[in-house]
């Protein structure tokens, strides 16, 4: 179709304290985090070795490139948790940093940062400092052995993934309503029912 221009989307999966992209087999980026414009965030199901998991999925526009990047992660994770206990102190009508780092102990684990130009904590600008109140998983005895319960840290994940999708679409709502013409108001016996 004329007209309709198909974004170069760069996909990019935090593993092993790393930013990556891969083709073909090939990782072409390899980066220590990202930075960009946030332009939505949601749950993925997927599938790893026979089992089904869930992911995020981070939609975000580089702030020189204007470059659209998707940054994928692990929901039962470390990085995930890092990620959801900062969010709510970003402002996300303006660019923020995504810093990623991995463990001294476990090559495995990722480590997650927000960074924000204008933040400051007790004085000095750093990384957003994660909301302390953030639930944890806790270990259960399952089976005869130690289970991780993700159950309270997935649930402040959703109810954060919920508020922050539904405060964006009052806001597309907000700056559509102000931007369109009174004259291109739609009589409510025309509208479609969908």
């Amino acid at each position: 179709m004329a007209g309709i221009v198909q974004e170069k989307i760069l996909y990019l999966k935090v593993t092993c304290g790393r930013m990556i992209h891969k083709k073909e087999g090939v990782i072409t980026h390899d980066f220590g985090g990202y930075e960009g414009t946030f332009l939505g965030i949601r749950e993925k199901e997927g599938e790893f070795e026979g089992q089904k998991t869930l992911g995020i999925e981070l939609k975000m526009k580089d702030t020189q490139s204007e470059e659209i990047a998707i940054i994928q992660f692990t929901k039962m994770a470390l990085f995930s948790k890092g990620f959801f206990s900062c969010i709510s102190k970003v402002d996300l009508d303006k660019p923020f940093s995504i810093l990623v780092w991995g463990s001294d102990k476990n090559e495995k684990i990722s480590f997650c940062g927000l960074k924000q130009e204008g933040y400051v904590y007790e004085g000095k600008r750093k990384t957003i400092e994660p909301d302390k109140s953030f639930p944890s998983y806790i270990e259960i005895p399952l089976n005869g052995k130690m289970e991780r319960d993700w159950s309270a840290p997935l649930a402040a994940m959703d109810e954060i993934i919920k508020n922050i999708n539904e405060s964006r679409a009052v806001k597309i709502a907000d700056d559509t309503a102000v931007d369109a013409p009174a004259e291109a108001a739609i009589n409510e016996k025309d509208d479609l029912p969908f």
